[in-house]
Order: C-alpha cells, then structure tokens, then sequence
C-alpha cells in the first residue's frame, strides 16, 4: 500500500490497513522517509518502507541535484526485487502513479493514472471509481461531500468487507474517566487557530468548569505562543507544546478523558485511541470529510455561506468563522462531553455534529435540529447517489434515518423538484451519450456535482446500467427529502422504490 501523502493522511489510511490485516492480509506500507519512523509507530502490526520523498531530498538541498541518486537507487533496489500480490496506491501525484505501475504486482488498484496530466510511461486511462471520486470530492462535490476520506480510501480496495468500522470511544463505554483535558492550539495555519484572548479564556474556562488538568498540545513554532498564554494563565496548566514526538503525543492523547482540538491530525489520533473529541472546524476543514473518525466524536462549524471555504489560499482578512465559537459555549460544550450530559445547543451561527456509523461508514448527525439548507440535502442525496454508484453492494440506511436532526423549509423544495426532474430524465438517456448529460447540467445545474465526476473525471466511462439505476433513485429520493421538507405525509422511500425502481421489482433488494 502506498501513501505519500502527510501525517493526517497517513493516520486517516489505518481503517483500510486494520481492515486488510483482519482480512488475513500481511500488509507492506510504503511512505515518504520522512515518515517511516511515525509509520512504524502507528502501523506495528505490519512492514513499513521508506521512499526518498520531499524530506528525504531536502537533506541534499546545500550539495547537488543528484546526491540523493544513490539512496534512491538504493531503495529502487530493494522494491525491485520483490513481488507483492497486489499494490493499492492511495495518491494521486505523478511518483506515486509511477512508482504503483512499476513495482511487480498480480494486481493493482487506486490511482493507476493521473485525473489532469499525464506520466510518462503511464497508461492515460481515465480514473474511475472511488479514485475518481476522492478527485471528485475536492474539486467539484467539495461544499456537499459527505464520504469521509478514510471510507473513500478503504473503497480503495475494491472488495473491502467493511469488516473493520469507525472506531468507538472505548473509555465512555467503560464509564468516566478522571485523565487531564488536552487543548491543541491551532490546525496547520492562522486559518485554524482561535485568537490569543479566545485561547487563553478558553484553556481557564475548561481548567476552572471541569475540575481536571489542562495539558497544551502543539507545533515547535506555536512554543512561543504557549509561553505567552502562559503568562495570562494559573500555574497549574501544563505546557506540551514542541515537546512532544509522535509516540509522545500519541501517548499523551492515550491518557485524555478529552481532546478539544482544531487540528485534524490529533483529532484523528483521539479516533484512534478511543478518545473523546471536540473538533473545532472552520475556513476550509469539514468534519463530514476528514473530522475524527470515532462514534460520539463532536465537531462544531460554522453555519455561513462562505463555509468551507478555499481554505489556506482564500487570503479571508476578517476569519469572520472562528468568531462564532464563542469561548462561553466551547467551555460549557466541553463540560457537558467529560460528564455525560446532554449537549448544550449552540449558539445562532454555529453548528452542533456527532459522529455515527450508517452502512458501516462514518457519518455525521446534527445535535440540535436545524433548518436543513440546500447543501444539507444535497449532502444527504448525493452521499447515497455516489455509494450506490461506486459499491453496488452497499446497503443503505433508510432515508428518513439520514434525514434525522433537520427541519425543512419551503424555500428549498423547488431545488428538490428540479433535482428530481433532471435525475429522471439521467436515468432513461442512452448509455454513451455524453453530450446530452452535459447539456442537461445547463438546465439543471445542481446536477453539476454528479456529472462532473461521471462525465468529466470518469470520462463517461463508469457503468451506465448502474449509474442509471442510481439516477432513478436520487430522483426518487429527491421527491422524498421534499415531502419531509414540507412536512407533507407521503408514501414511506421504501415502498415508493418497490412501486417504483426495476432493481427492487426484480432483485428486493436497493443497490
């Protein structure tokens, strides 16, 4: 299994190790030098390789453009020699593309080509199936993607069991648990990081309201900040920040009874520990997609047109988002996860997440009811479309359960009518005609998402009988999110499909 990618990534790639190594797989991980050593930490149980990546390079950057060659003939050599069964590559760059084409392999599969380029020596096919869609889901499903990243690369696989699962809280499950509160300060840039006023009332609320330790957890850059928080805080706080290796910190996170953090990486390493977690997710970060990937974890987001964002590149001047976490309610949120309370609602502009596990993949719920917008229910309709379209055996949950924690407005139901009309006229179009469907996103533009990813990423090469069938389910299902929208009594989504869909006429079952 190849991944390059950085440390969150490679965190968000276990659930699909842990799933092949209960399949009876013995897995090789191939990651960039740099982060062989948290590899081996993370991943144990299985072989870990290096490649010569950014970091590995970066140590001859004061000598020459070539001396790294011999390392990298070095590490060639070894990969060379061997054959591996299968290879999954998980990134879609150029060196991971190649390097999964040239080692010797029975099978392969991810990214086998490159959405928007081409590598020498690289068959050009287009991308298909969950590859194309982790393509799809960053540049055209962005705003109402509601896969998660770790369940898009365990589709990976191709015949992944989903034996494995989101990972639960083990620690709430065995009753409450006295370890300190750890309070990361800040994601991987300003975009993610609260003010210092909002940092420093935030670390004394939590100190004062839960009658626990505070541990700070953070980057050797943020040293300086700690110290300075430091200095408006009571002694009794313990300062982590720039301390920590990665066994350090995964330990360290081991022994929380909470983690509030708006930091993905140690997030997903609260998931994997069982910890609870409070994820604060503004600019450009989404729960849905990349939040901790544990039953009962808790996000916050903003609810603002703007959300999410471009994220690091967006130049926002006011980050107008992280205003909205008010620390009165983060330090009362907190409270009411270390005692097992219900949660408080939030406040006017925020949003209140948990985590669940629907089909056997992570999803999130809303707390408190809310007004469901147009992205909530292309959110819900479009997650459902692509899981039928890119694992036919999947299993969904009942409509209405996904429905569940929202409220409808009228203002929505004409988007749901036009969505629905322009899904059904998708599912009778002959299998190969292209243009059409591209016509048809002029006419229907909240159909662009979708057709993107089929027309444009797969090139139209995906299968059209099953692509039809999911068409002529997202019309269904789009009629009857608006029926729940308006409040309306309406035939149960179950019994329509029976009336209505040849796959449950012929097979009772709803692919």
């Amino acid at each position: 299994m190849i991944q390059r990618a950085r440390l969150g990534d490679l965190i968000q790639s276990l659930p699909l190790l842990q799933e092949r190594s209960l399949r009876g797989d013995r897995v090789s991980l191939l990651v960039s030098e740099d982060l062989a050593g948290s590899a081996r930490i993370l991943f144990p149980s299985g072989e870990v390789l290096g490649f010569p990546g950014n970091g590995g390079i970066s140590r001859y950057q004061n000598t020459s453009l070539v001396a790294g060659a011999p390392r990298l003939r070095e590490v060639w050599s070894g990969l060379g020699s061997r054959v591996w069964d299968r290879v999954i590559q998980l990134n879609h760059d150029g060196t991971g593309v190649l390097l999964g084409q040239l080692v010797r392999a029975g099978k392969r599969s991810g990214f086998l080509s490159l959405a928007d380029r081409r590598v020498s020596g690289v068959d050009p096919a287009p991308l298909a199936g969950w590859p194309a869609y982790l393509v799809s889901s960053a540049r055209s499903v962005r705003a109402v993607n509601r896969i998660h990243l770790s369940d898009i690369w365990r589709g990976f696989a191709d015949d992944a069991s989903l034996a494995g699962g989101v990972y639960r809280p083990w620690r709430v499950r065995e009753g409450a648990f006295r370890g300190p509160v750890g309070i990361v300060l800040s994601g991987r840039s300003r975009y993610r990081q609260l003010s210092f006023e909002a940092l420093s009332a935030l670390i004394d609320g939590i100190r004062k309201t839960s009658d626990r330790p505070v541990v700070l957890l953070g980057r050797p850059d943020e040293r300086e900040l700690s110290l300075a928080l430091l200095r408006t805080l009571p002694r009794e706080i313990v300062n982590r920040v720039g301390e920590t290796s990665l066994s350090d910190l995964a330990g360290q996170i081991g022994e929380l009874s909470l983690l509030v953090s708006p930091d993905t990486a140690t997030l997903h390493l609260a998931a994997l520990k069982g910890i609870p977690s409070l994820g604060l997710f503004f600019a450009n970060a989404q729960p849905h997609e990349t939040g901790a990937y544990c039953e009962g974890a808790v996000s916050v987001t903003p609810e603002m047109d703007c959300y999410p964002c471009a994220g690091e590149g967006s130049e926002c001047s006011h980050l107008s988002c992280r205003s909205l976490l008010t620390v009165d309610y983060l330090v009362a949120l907190s409270r009411g996860i270390l005692e097992g309370k219900d949660l408080p609602a939030p406040p006017e502009g925020l949003r209140l997440w948990v985590g669940k596990q629907r089909s056997g993949r992570f999803s999130n719920s809303p707390v408190h009811p809310v007004r469901a917008v147009r992205e909530d229910l292309l959110g819900i309709l479009y997650r459902r479309f692509f899981l039928r379209v890119l694992d036919p055996r999947t299993s969904l949950s009942p409509l209405e359960s996904e429905w569940e924690g929202y409220r409808g407005t009228g203002k929505v139901e004409p988007c749901l009518e036009s969505l629905a009309t322009g899904a059904d006229l998708l599912s009778r179009l002959p299998a190969r005609d292209s243009g059409e469907r591209v016509r048809l996103s002029g006419e229907f533009p909240m159909l662009w998402p979708v057709l993107h990813h089929t027309e444009q990423v797969e090139c139209g090469l995906g299968d059209r009988s099953v692509q039809s069938e999911a068409f002529s389910m997202l019309a269904t299902e789009a009629a009857g999110i608006s029926g729940l929208c308006s409040g309306k009594r309406i035939l149960p989504v179950e019994r329509e499909c029976r009336e209505t869909c040849p796959v449950f006429r012929e097979q009772e079952t709803c692919r």
